[in-house]
């Protein structure tokens, strides 16, 4: 059961006490002044004017000692309350105080501490919101029910940042200077329907969603946009589909051919045992490509997921460079070319890495030199050196690449005269960009539209031993 309150008890004690006066004093002056005067009207009146006198001569030391107080405590804990609805949370009310007043000043301090603490939870939560926003890559914006921007990340504004603004009013384009994209969050806020769409522009993609925000009452309060740019993957997936769809042009052309010569073969059409050599033949060079072709896939894939192992060891090129000499100056004759060697290579010095591998990219340079040189042209093998690289380079005289196509030489199946895309693979200079990677070694290529090519790779210089000093 609740103890009585010391409010309570103060005011039944004042009035008990002002009331008890009153009437102890009336009584009194009626009975002393008054009474042998006999009955009328007017002692009674002055019987009641000695009670309220009496009882103001009371009431004025009691309000002093109980209520002055009491209104005093009441008006602290209004300020406290008016200076916490202000945001004062370190604002605190006397605790102390007898009854009520001390329990209502505990809990408006505790109001105070439970407002403190959830304010400082929602300020580390709201930072680390901030945090998340202003650390994604991806644009964030919102806006309200009325389409005004409320939020947005500094990724938004690096992904418009060479955008020209489009022509309007709208203050909005300033930050996004894309019409259309507003008329996309006007459209969802309206509708409550989630937009999802590509942006194309100069260059880049970007992939635009926004969704609605819904409030409480099932109405649409605003909407957020997230705005990623996806230039990258659209990049790798055309990739992907041009891979699939070169590696299945350059695997059927085989096989079309090889059917076409078998059918007739199988069918006995072929008469002659010369014909059918000849069919044979065939047969043979475009399964030799067929094969060829998937070793080169093989080549690649175990060069891209790592699983090639290279050991490298110091090694000179003037060997290498001399074996190759024979081979391709007999090859050059016949495709009607020159083939100069125009560096000294017993006097290159050695290098660190594998024979094999030097000598595959040598081959591969070489033979798309005498692929695209016409008749009478030059072929060079050259090699040039500093303290630390040695920079092979093979120059032809040949059709030359244009400007535009330099960025894509080294990707797979690329191939700069579509005229001859019978021959090779398309391979090789991936192939060769892919092994001198995971050498850690360059690869570059300077072209000249119908003045030719020079292409070179560098290799480790290998340390020279200190020379010792001779005994005299």
């Amino acid at each position: 059961m609740r103890k009585k309150s010391p409010l309570i008890y103060r005011a039944v004690l004042f009035a008990a006490a002002i009331v008890g006066t009153m009437v102890v004093v009336a009584l009194l002056a009626y009975a002393l002044l008054f009474r042998p005067e006999g009955s009328g009207i007017l002692p009674l009146v002055w019987t009641l004017l000695c009670a309220v006198f009496a009882g103001a001569v009371v009431f004025y030391p009691l309000l002093r000692k109980w209520l002055f107080p009491t209104v005093k405590q009441i008006s602290d804990l209004r300020d406290v309350a008016v200076a916490v609805g202000k945001g004062e949370l370190d604002a605190r009310a006397d605790e102390k105080a007898p009854g009520e007043l001390g329990e209502l000043g505990k809990a408006l301090n505790n109001l105070s501490y439970q407002l403190s603490r959830n304010m400082y939870l929602l300020i580390i939560e709201r930072n680390r919101l901030k945090q998340m926003l202003y650390g994604l890559s991806e644009g964030i914006v919102a806006v309200n029910a009325k389409g005004r921007i409320t939020h947005r990340n500094p990724a938004l504004e690096r992904l418009f940042s060479g955008e020209k603004a489009s022509e309007g009013s709208d203050p909005r384009l300033k930050i996004v200077p894309d019409q259309s994209v507003w008329e996309d969050f006007d459209r969802v806020v309206k509708t409550g329907e989630s937009v999802a769409r590509n942006l194309e522009l100069k260059g880049r993609v970007l992939k635009l969603v926004i969704s609605p925000l819904i409030d409480e009452i099932g109405t649409t309060a605003g909407a957020v946009g997230l705005i990623s740019d996806i230039t990258q993957q659209e990049r790798l997936e055309r990739t992907r589909r041009d891979y699939v769809a070169n590696v299945s042009h350059e695997m059927r052309t085989p096989l079309t051919a090889m059917r076409a010569l078998i059918e007739p073969l199988k069918e006995g059409m072929v008469a002659t045992e010369e014909d059918r050599m000849r069919y044979y033949g065939i047969i043979l060079r475009e399964v030799m490509r067929l094969s060829r072709l998937i070793d080169d896939l093989m080549e690649l894939s175990r060069l891209q997921s790592g699983a090639l192992a290279i050991q490298t060891e110091k090694l000179r090129l003037d060997d290498l460079v001399e074996g190759l000499c024979e081979r391709y100056e007999a090859i050059a004759r016949e495709h009607n070319l020159r083939f100069e060697i125009e560096t000294d290579f017993q006097q290159c010095p050695a290098v660190i890495s594998n024979l094999d591998r030097v000598e595959e990219l040598l081959v591969i340079l070489l033979d798309n030199a005498i692929k695209y040189t016409p008749q009478e042209g030059t072929i060079t093998l050259a090699a040039k050196w500093d303290a630390k690289k040695v920079t092979l380079i093979v120059r032809d005289t040949g059709i030359g690449i244009d400007p535009e196509d330099l960025p894509y030489v080294f990707d797979r199946f690329y191939k700069v005269d579509k005229a001859h895309s019978g021959m090779g693979s398309g391979l090789g200079l991936s192939i060769a960009k892919e092994l001198l990677k995971w050498m850690g070694e360059d690869i570059w290529v300077k072209s000249e539209k119908g003045k030719g090519s020079a292409f070179g790779f560098t290799l480790q210089r290998a340390p020279e031993k200190p020379e010792e000093p001779q005994n005299e």
